[in-house]
């Protein structure tokens, strides 16, 4: 098969769905022909490696995030490249930038079109903004992106991937529908797997948090946490320190403000593996996290999970792989539940417990399945009777581009 994958990042980006969106295209291509559309810095073509092509989208960077430079220039070269490679299916992560318009591209040349969802599609604003404080004004923003915007992505869109049932329960609500399969993220565990399987806990207990710094990973919250925990107890941070330089402030604030000498924020680092030889648990108070990566990879290293209540610590984490605390509770308490956890675990039990929970993420078997998927979305004559594309769109994008 011919493929397209898309995300609304740079290579390299920290954020799990770049990461999973680029470990998904480099397996892909070693059976199939793969082209990666993302954010760069130009429009530019290139292969780094056999059957995959990587084609960038200008962008800019504000604030933290980026976004894309979609000009009628750029429309008509990525439309021309997508004419020219002839792709079987078209697989997008999330909604908005370019995946309305390879949405739109597919559309036109009737190619399946298909989109993982990464957050929880009817909590979005919440995703974005977690401690913006519910209002009219809010769920206004919320009901505008899905009358405007994500139903009629959704009708448009052949086949729909779910990491879990929380996110296709919010798919339902906007779509009942449309066909939805859920399958978990796929991560390359190979590294993390074959990390040794700890029997005891560190003398001076080592926990981790891997996670972008800002609100929605709520690292506050954990700095609060380790005010009452024991001082032998480390905690280490990691995270892109230039992405959010006022929550990082705040945080180095706050370390200083309790006086805290067994807290480290780092530097966003690649080699996970490293990171979990050195940890003891992974700690999570994370208020969004429809399927985090770093819990995955945390589980395939062994190393047991403690977090607050979030999509993913709901449906991964129990008392077999770790501790699962309700999302109500304040920092006190989250402390002493910890205390308790550690002092009566039998660690080796639930390290063990804790690879065992992440097998089913492995990349291989998640290739399989999305390749299983993508022939059958191919096979399937019901998306002709959900292509809505409005005549307005049509007329725009025949006269920008030169059709095949």
């Amino acid at each position: 098969m011919r493929i397209v994958i898309t995300s609304n990042y740079k290579v390299g980006n920290e954020t799990g769905t770049a990461y999973v969106a680029e470990v998904l295209s480099k397996y892909l291509s070693k059976k199939h022909e793969v082209t990666y559309i993302c954010f760069g810095k130009e429009f530019k073509v290139s292969k780094k490696i056999k059957n995959l092509i990587i084609l960038t989208i200008p962008s800019i960077d504000i604030s933290g995030f980026s976004f894309p430079l979609i000009t009628p220039n750029v429309i008509f070269k990525t439309f021309k490249f997508l004419n020219e490679f002839e792709p079987n299916i078209v697989h997008s992560q999330n909604t908005l930038f370019i995946s309305n318009l390879v949405q739109i591209w597919a559309n036109l040349n009737n190619i399946p079109f298909l989109v993982t969802f990464h957050h929880i599609p009817t909590l979005a604003v919440e995703h974005l903004l977690p401690k913006f404080k519910k209002s009219l004004f809010s769920n206004l923003v919320q009901d505008l992106y899905k009358e405007l915007s994500l139903k009629s992505f959704l009708k448009n869109t052949d086949q729909v991937i779910a990491l879990n049932k929380l996110v296709e329960n919010s798919i339902r609500k906007v779509n009942s529908t449309i066909p939805v399969q859920i399958i978990g993220n796929g991560l390359d565990l190979s590294k993390l797997l074959s990390i040794k399987i700890k029997t005891n806990m560190s003398k001076n207990i080592k926990f981790v948090f891997l996670g972008s710094y800002n609100e929605r990973k709520n690292q506050e919250f954990l700095i609060k946490t380790f005010r009452n925990l024991p001082n032998n107890w480390n905690l280490n941070l990691y995270g892109n320190l230039s992405t959010n330089v006022a929550y990082v402030e705040k945080l180095k604030s706050l370390i200083k403000k309790y006086k805290l000498k067994n807290i480290f924020l780092n530097e966003y680092e690649k080699d996970v593996t490293r990171v979990f030889k050195n940890a003891d648990f992974f700690i999570s108070s994370s208020l969004k996290e429809a399927q985090s990566l770093a819990i995955i990879q945390s589980l395939a290293a062994a190393r047991p999970v403690i977090g607050l209540e979030n999509e993913t610590v709901l449906t991964l984490i129990d008392n077999t792989n770790g501790l699962r605390c309700g999302s109500d509770i304040n920092s006190k308490q989250f402390a002493k539940k910890i205390i308790d956890f550690v002092k009566k675990c039998n660690y080796k039990f639930i390290s063990k417990e804790s690879r065992k929970s992440a097998l089913q993420f492995k990349i291989e078997d998640v290739v399989l399945k999305i390749e299983n998927l993508y022939q059958s979305t191919r096979n399937s004559d019901s998306k002709n009777s959900r292509r809505n594309v409005g005549k307005y769109y049509q007329e725009i994008f025949k006269r920008i581009v030169v059709k095949k």
